[in-house]
């Protein structure tokens, strides 16, 4: 969920941030949209308090969201040699309003300020940076504009593929794809300069394990939750997955994993299903859980790992994923989660059961699907009462099912030996799991009020 604050206020996140090859920023820049527009409209009611305000507001999310799509397009790789994302929260200011393209529109002009995440190769060695901004003149309008037609169907040529529909054309948009209608269009297309100023990184923290290999809440355990989501369209109501399903490798790649490190497979439930009513029934999920007593310079920590392979779909019939994640929200010391995320939808805590998060527990959340860095953030710290017992770990960029089990091993690695290695080095290992994919703009935010060093 974005959030758009209407004062330029910002000057800071409100956590820190670190990724080893990301970088958090603020892009500032001017720009215009040509939007629909019910009422009265000045500058001043624009910027107060006034009904005007908010419609003002979302008709320039309905624009601003494409630079999702402009910072992972090849065409901005290609320029500036590096990718980003949108951060969670901006900023806008009005500065001027005139007529739009026709009745019924306005011209909105603004100030936009926000906080983004980067490739640090972006900066080329500086503190700031000057970037293409690539927006739709008309957000409601634009779609329309880039279809072609073909074989007797009209299909869009500035977006992806496959994911061709209005409602994902923003998140692939580029309007310099070589077959797109809008490609050098001026009119339709805002073509302007965005400043970036680059955000200091945390430079060297480290997990609390005092907390994670003490008692967290439950004793000398340290209980982790892993949540494999389906990548492929399933039958919800089937009795089996497909097989071709990247997610069911993921599944094999950590069971063999941690075999490989001698944990013991104490309890297995294969192709079962959790009903609406708590029925259990036949299915497509999996679950395994794990168990190891692993030496620690503290003593011995039993290790209990919970690895679920589930229909993660917000809108599936399908309960199991939830009968599990919600008590693993409050009560699992580390939660890994790798598959679809579903524009941070699949863990929306509006739209989840709800959850009773225990403020005073220690926890790490890695949410690794397809850019969830905007999205889960703000809604999980505040869930959590701040950043004080709560890291989060989150991808920027789209992430590949082909790296899911590697990711979710590499993440885990060390905590499974009971070692004590810092943020900055899991991080390291966790991005170089993605083999050749390249990076995901991987980082973590939370980690800067931690106190835990070696020798402590």
């Amino acid at each position: 969920m974005f959030v758009l604050i209407p004062l330029l206020m910002l000057t800071a996140p409100a956590q820190a941030y670190y990724g080893r090859h990301s970088t958090e920023a603020v892009l500032t820049y001017h720009g215009d949209a040509d939007v629909r527009w019910t009422g009265p409209a000045s500058v001043a009611l624009l910027n107060s308090r006034a009904p005007e305000h908010g419609q003002a507001l979302e008709r320039i999310h309905e624009q601003v969201q494409h630079l999702m799509g402009t910072f992972q397009s090849e065409s901005f790789r290609h320029e500036t040699q590096a990718a980003g994302a949108l951060g969670e929260t901006y900023e806008v200011r009005f500065t001027e309003v005139a007529r739009g393209s026709a009745p019924g529109r306005m011209r909105l002009s603004y100030d936009f300020r926000g906080v983004v995440v980067f490739q640090k190769e972006v900066f080329s060695g500086h503190e700031s940076k000057l970037i293409p901004v690539r927006l739709p003149l008309a957000p409601d309008l634009i779609y329309g504009l880039s279809l072609v037609r073909n074989h007797g169907k009209d299909r869009s040529r500035c977006t992806d593929r496959e994911f061709n529909g209005e409602d994902d054309f923003w998140y692939y948009w580029d309007p310099e794809m070589p077959s797109c209608p809008l490609a050098g269009n001026e009119q339709d297309v805002l073509r302007i300069t965005g400043k970036l100023t680059r955000l200091a990184n945390t430079r060297v923290t480290y997990p609390e394990y005092d907390r994670l290999y003490g008692d967290n809440g439950n004793g000398n355990a340290l209980d982790i939750a892993v949540f494999i989501g389906y990548i492929r369209d399933q039958d919800g109501d089937g009795a089996r997955p497909s097989r071709r399903d990247e997610a069911l490798r993921a599944l094999k790649y950590i069971d063999r994993d941690l075999m490989q490190r001698e944990f013991d497979l104490v309890e297995e439930k294969n192709f079962f299903r959790v009903d609406p009513d708590g029925a259990v029934s036949d299915g497509i999920n999996f679950l395994h859980r794990y168990r190891k007593a692993v030496a620690t310079a503290g003593g011995t920590l039993d290790v209990r790992i919970e690895v679920l392979l589930a229909d993660t779909d917000m809108e599936s019939t399908d309960e199991t994923f939830h009968h599990y994640l919600v008590p693993a929200l409050r009560k699992a010391d580390i939660l890994v989660y790798d598959g679809h995320s579903n524009l941070g939808a699949n863990f929306d805590l509006n739209k989840l059961p709800p959850v009773a998060f225990n403020p005073n527990k220690y926890q790490i959340f890695f949410f690794n699907g397809c850019s969830t860095y905007p999205y889960v953030n703000g809604m999980y710290f505040r869930a959590k009462g701040g950043t004080l017992n709560t890291e989060i770990v989150t991808a920027g960029l789209p992430t590949f099912a082909e790296s899911s089990g590697p990711n979710a091993m590499a993440f885990m690695d060390h905590f499974l030996e009971g070692e004590t290695l810092s943020y900055q080095k899991i991080l390291t290992d966790l991005e170089d799991s993605n083999g050749n994919t390249g990076t995901y703009l991987i980082g973590v935010k939370g980690d800067e009020d931690n106190t835990w060093t070696p020798g402590r």
